[in-house]
C-alpha cells in the first residue's frame, strides 16, 4: 500500500473510530428506532458495491452504492417509519459497515478490493453528512428544513445538491491522489482526468439521493429502489459503454497486429508505443478524450507499411528517410479514413512525422499528440523494444541528438519522467 493509500484509509479510519466513540450510545438508539430502514440502506449500498462500473481508464465507479448513501446522508421523514434524525456521525458510521460489507462480498466472490476506494466514499459521506445535518444555515440545518418544512422544496433540494456534490467530489479527489501516485502521473492531471470521467455517472448520483428524501414521505421505504431506478439504468448504460470501448479498442489493436504478423515492424512495437505514448500525454495532463484518440492513433501508427514492397529494416521508420516517413504516415492515414469514424486519428497520424523545427519556426500547427507519438515511437526504435538501462540510455542520447529539431523537449522531458530517468541539459 502507498504513502497515499494509507493516508487515504488512515484518515477514514480515524474518522470511524471518532464516530464509535462519540456516537455510541446514539447508534444504539438508532438501532432500535431504525432498523429495519437502516438494513434496506445497508443491503442497498452493499450490492451496489458488488455491481460496480470499471470506466475505459480503469476507474472504478459505484453509482449504485453513492446514490444509496447520499440517500441515507440526507434522508428525514419517511412514511411509516420514525423521523431519521440521528447524528451524522451515526450515518457515517452506517455507510462505512455497509461499504466494508461490500467488500467482504466482494472478497468471497473473488473480485478485486480496493479499500483506497472505500476509505474516500467513506470520507466523501462523511462530508456530505456533516454539511448537511451538523452546519447551520441561517440558524438552522438544511437537515431541519428538511424536517420542518421551514423553507422551499427547491432551495432543500438545491442545498441536499450542493452538500452531495462537495462529498461526491472530495471522493473524486481522494480517489485522484491516490491514482496520480500509483500511475506516477501529476496530480493535477490524475484528478482532472478522474473528474471528466466521472461525468457519466456524477449528476445521476447527484440526483439520487435528494429523489430518495423527498420521496420517503410520500411511499416510505419503496423510495429507495424507486430512487434508485435511474442510477440503475445508468449503470446498465455505462457498463455497456465501457464494453463498447473495450471492444472497439481490442479490435484496433488487432488490427494494428497486422504489421507484425506480416513481419514488417517488431513484435508488440505498436503496443508498446501506445503505452508509452499514454503515460507521456497523461504526464503532460491531456483530456481524457484526446488520450483516447492518441492511444488509437498510436497503435496505427505504422499501418501504412503494409503499402511497402520490401520491409524497413526492424521496421524502425524513424531511420527511414523523411519522405518515405510521410508516405508511410499518408498511406497508414488513408486506410484509417476509410473507416468514416476515426478521421481525428487519421490526422494525428498524419502529424506524427512532422519534425518539431516546423512548428518552433514556421508556426505549423501539429497535434501534441503527434509529436508525442513521434517521440513515443523514436524511443522504442532506438532501444529496439528493450527497457535495460544501457538500451534506455542510448535511446535517449539519440533523442537529443534531435531535441528542438526533430523532437519537442517539452514532450521529451515528459517521456524522461515516465520512464524515472532524470534529463540533463
Amino acid at each position: 500500500m502507498s504513502r497515499t493509500e494509507g493516508a487515504v484509509v488512515g484518515v477514514a479510519v480515524v474518522l470511524v473510530l471518532v464516530a464509535s466513540v462519540a456516537e455510541h450510545a446514539a447508534m444504539a438508539a438508532a438501532l432500535r428506532h431504525h432498523a429495519a430502514l437502516l438494513a434496506a440502506f445497508v443491503m442497498a449500498i452493499a450490492v451496489g458495491e458488488l455491481i460496480r462500473v470499471r470506466m475505459p481508464s480503469g476507474r472504478v465507479a459505484s453509482p449504485v452504492a453513492s446514490g444509496s448513501a447520499i440517500g441515507l446522508a440526507v434522508l428525514g421523514p419517511m412514511q411509516g417509519h420514525a423521523l431519521f434524525e440521528v447524528p451524522a456521525g451515526v450515518v457515517t458510521l452506517v455507510v462505512a459497515v455497509a461499504l466494508g460489507l461490500g467488500m467482504v462480498l466482494r472478497s468471497l466472490l473473488g473480485r478485486s478490493v480496493e479499500w483506497y476506494i472505500i476509505a474516500a466514499r467513506t470520507v466523501g459521506v462523511a462530508v456530505t453528512v456533516i454539511l448537511f445535518r451538523s452546519i447551520p444555515l441561517d440558524g438552522q440545518t438544511a437537515w431541519t428544513w428538511l424536517a420542518e418544512g421551514t423553507r422551499e422544496p427547491a432551495v432543500v433540494a438545491l442545498t441536499m445538491l450542493g452538500a452531495a456534490a462537495a462529498g461526491l467530489y472530495a471522493d473524486l479527489l481522494l480517489t485522484g491522489l491516490v491514482r496520480a501516485q500509483r500511475s506516477g502521473v501529476p496530480i493535477s492531471g490524475a484528478v482532472r482526468e478522474e473528474l471528466e470521467e466521472a461525468r457519466a455517472v456524477t449528476f445521476g448520483v447527484l440526483a439520487a439521493g435528494p429523489l430518495v428524501a423527498f420521496l420517503a414521505p410520500v411511499v416510505g421505504l419503496l423510495a429507495l429502489p424507486l430512487g434508485l431506478l435511474p442510477m440503475m439504468l445508468t449503470n446498465v448504460a455505462v457498463k455497456r459503454y465501457s464494453a463498447n470501448r473495450a471492444t472497439y479498442r481490442q479490435t484496433i489493436a488487432t488490427l494494428s497486429r497486422l504489421t507484425d504478423v506480416a513481419g514488417y515492424t517488431p513484435t508488440g512495437h505498436a503496443a508498446r508505443v501506445a503505452e508509452r505514448s499514454v503515460s507521456i500525454a497523461r504526464w503532460m495532463g491531456l483530456h481524457a478524450d484526446a488520450v483516447q484518440d492518441l492511444e488509437y492513433a498510436a497503435l496505427l501508427h505504422d499501418l501504412g507499411q503494409v503499402g511497402l514492397r520490401s520491409p524497413i529494416p526492424d521496421g524502425a521508420t524513424v531511420l527511414a528517410a523523411p519522405d518515405d516517413q510521410r508516405r508511410i504516415a499518408s498511406e497508414g492515414a488513408r486506410i484509417v479514413r476509410r473507416t468514416e469514424v476515426l478521421d481525428r486519428v487519421a490526422d494525428l497520424m498524419e502529424g506524427q512525422t512532422t519534425p518539431f523545427r516546423h512548428v518552433r519556426e514556421w508556426g505549423e500547427e501539429v497535434p501534441m499528440a503527434s509529436r508525442i507519438i513521434k517521440v513515443a515511437n523514436a524511443f522504442d526504435d532506438f532501444s529496439h523494444g528493450r527497457t535495460d538501462p544501457q538500451s534506455v540510455e542510448a535511446a535517449l542520447e539519440r533523442i537529443h541528438l534531435g531535441l528542438g529539431y526533430e523532437y519537442d523537449p517539452e514532450v521529451v522531458e515528459a517521456l524522461i519522467r515516465t520512464i524515472g530517468m532524470t534529463g540533463r541539459d
